[in-house]
């Protein structure tokens, strides 16, 4: 336990303390930069909370390699980055962060026998993109077109022994219809007046966080179940009406909820298959369209080898943290965004409240690029690293490499 109050802190050590709760296995690119740096205001802001509620102000991020930038600008001006697993708390807390704004996003992983040409895939998804079909009464919303995310087709290429299936479709989509309130509380605080209706307001230093507390924390976590298995079940009904009974079901895993009160995987996959909400232990990890995918094993983690590279051993050991660590269970579920102009970043100003990044260009040598909204950059997506990375790391076994045939975003 601390010695001091965190709420007696000056702004500056309040980021120092949050930046020793990081735990980066980042591949430190100015994307990785950018995460961690903005991660300092999301976790000074949680202990501040924390303790003002008599709980251990002990919030915290595990990032898994691909870690990077949220391009959700709510979250990111809440000080989130993307990539790993948040935490504070002991699981069972009654207190929900909802500026995390988890919601439910997921790959489903299917097989083929048969390569289907495209010009069917097309015409087969304009049929169903002309339908309403629903699922428990809400009417589906067809994603797969918005963001990064996508129907994708890939031959199979085995690493391992075994008889795998010769082409494999992964399904890239989430749960919007339950964003808002349209079909009830919602998941997220800036879109359902309900959902803000029920949380607290709590203003810092730094920004204002919402939160949840006791019955209203229960409410919401019922609506997380809820909402995963909708996402779920959305993903293998797109899949149905594409494939028929042409394909097989290899994994359906979320890789954006919330495990229990006190932890969100925020873009990572958990490996964790004692969660109701992982279904096995197979999980995808995808890179750019033009570069293959990975089915992997995964492995529960981190290792005190990866612990001892990473540097994290001694700093979790004086942070009583270190069972957390060994129990982290994250793994990639892509390669995330990366900023091919950006070099890294010299410094964050602060001004009326807002966060300024200071970043040196790549091909300027005196040139810089301030940026406060990171939604709207030119960016890429990160290639074979994040894959060496995770090896590395021990973080899975790999399983199955997938070429990639073609890529459908309508």
């Amino acid at each position: 336990m601390n010695s001091y109050k965190v709420s007696q802190l000056d702004k500056k050590k309040l980021l120092e303390r949050a930046s020793n709760f990081i735990f980066s296995s980042g591949i430190g690119d100015a994307a990785s930069q950018l995460c961690k740096l903005n991660m300092r205001y999301g976790l000074a802001q949680m202990h501040l909370i924390q303790e003002k509620y008599g709980f251990e102000p002990k919030a915290h991020f595990i990032s898994t390699p691909d870690e990077t930038i949220s391009r959700n600008n709510y979250r990111w001006y809440s000080g989130y980055g993307y990539g790993g697993r948040i935490s504070w708390g002991s699981s069972n807390d009654k207190i929900i962060f909802l500026n995390v704004k988890p919601n439910q996003c997921g790959i489903l992983v299917g097989a083929l026998q048969e390569l289907i040409d495209y010009n069917t895939l097309i015409q087969r998804i304009n049929d169903i993109k002309a339908k309403q079909i629903y699922h428990n009464d809400i009417l589906l919303d067809w994603d797969l077109g918005v963001s990064n995310h996508f129907l994708n087709i890939f031959e199979t290429i085995n690493t391992r022994e075994g008889k795998f299936p010769p082409y494999m479709f992964l399904i890239h989509g989430s749960a919007p219809e339950i964003r808002d309130d349209t079909y009830g509380l919602g998941m997220y605080v800036d879109k359902s007046e309900d959902l803000r209706n029920i949380a607290i307001k709590e203003e810092t230093p730094f920004g204002i966080q919402y939160i949840l507390l006791d019955s209203a924390a229960k409410e919401y976590f019922k609506l997380n179940d809820k909402a995963v298995k909708f996402s779920l079940k959305k993903r293998e009904i797109i899949a149905d009406h594409i494939f028929g009974n042409d394909y097989e079901v290899v994994c359906n895993q979320a890789h954006q909820f919330l495990k229990d009160y006190n932890n969100i995987y925020l873009g990572s996959n958990c490996t964790d298959t004692r969660s109701k909400f992982v279904n096995s232990n197979i999980f995808p990890i995808t890179l750019r369209a033009d570069y293959p995918a990975y089915i992997v094993e995964g492995k529960i983690n981190f290792s005190e080898d990866s612990l001892q590279k990473l540097n994290f051993f001694k700093r979790a050991e004086a942070l009583e943290m270190i069972d957390l660590l060994k129990d982290a269970n994250i793994l990639p579920h892509g390669s995330g965004y990366s900023f091919p102009d950006i070099k890294g970043v010299a410094e964050v100003i602060e001004e009326k409240f807002q966060r300024y990044f200071v970043c040196n260009l790549k091909k300027s040598q005196n040139g810089l690029k301030i940026i406060r909204s990171v939604s709207n950059l030119q960016f890429e997506y990160r290639r074979e690293e994040v894959i060496s990375k995770t090896i590395q790391l021990d973080l899975g076994t790999i399983l199955m490499k997938l070429e990639p045939k073609y890529s459908i975003k309508l």
